[in-house]
């Protein structure tokens, strides 16, 4: 019997897909900002995020390496067949965190692997490089490496 991966989508919140089968949800968002009524209504377990798609002004409130180890806690908690990643537009917070979700769900997964699997759920992808390096830190990966050699920063 063959053993299905996990599923990691993306979106932002003006296209979240339907989400009711979903088993967990990584809800990213803008400092003061709530999550979308759509996900609060989810019988599934949700974990709240909240950064700036920073890029290193003083005023950011900036991605750092305990948001990368919360997700890892909470992937490990739920284990989900499959999770949902959105942030506002759903193309740079969103698209860096689905990186190590996948990475973390499928650590045999290559990072070539991993940025592949994520540019096929969402093609424009354009992660946020703070993110990814917090991301590498914590993973002890090359993720940000594999996005740079597909040129979306």
């Amino acid at each position: 019997m063959r053993h299905e991966s996990p599923r990691v989508t993306v979106s932002g919140v003006h296209d979240l897909p339907e989400l009711s089968e979903v088993d967990a949800v990584i809800s990213i968002a803008d400092p003061g900002d709530g999550r979308p009524v759509v996900v609060e209504t989810l019988g599934a377990p949700v974990l709240e995020l909240t950064f700036h798609d920073a890029d290193g002004d003083l005023l950011d409130w900036v991605p750092e390496t305990w948001h990368v180890e919360r997700v890892q806690r909470f992937l490990q908690q739920f284990q989900p067949a499959w999770l949902h990643v959105h942030c506002f537009a759903g193309m740079s917070r969103s698209t860096a965190m689905a990186s190590a979700a996948l990475a973390c769900l499928v650590p045999e997964l290559s990072d070539e692997e991993v940025v592949a699997s994520i540019l096929r759920e969402r093609p424009h992808a354009t992660p946020n490089k703070l993110l990814l390096e917090a991301i590498d830190l914590v993973l002890e990966r090359c993720l940000e490496d594999a996005w740079r050699r597909e040129q979306r920063y």
